[in-house]
């Protein structure tokens, strides 16, 4: 059921996509909140494509039983 959904961790960079571009106080608030939830990872924002996407830098383990 969640094949699809990746599985973030400290160390790894979440790449959040919006389709249109986010207030300033909307991507604060959003910011805050993941920074809360997802200690130790690093967040980036896009806009004008939706999703989300990780980025695990190469010298991190990639085995999620890891």
């Amino acid at each position: 059921m969640l094949n699809n959904v990746p599985m973030v961790r400290a160390g790894d960079v979440l790449l959040v996509c919006f389709e249109k571009q986010q207030t300033q106080a909307d991507t604060e608030r959003f910011e805050a909140e993941l920074r809360d939830c997802l200690p130790g990872v690093r967040l980036a924002f896009l806009e004008g494509v939706t999703g989300l996407a990780v980025f695990r830098p190469d010298d991190q383990p990639t085995d999620p039983d890891m």
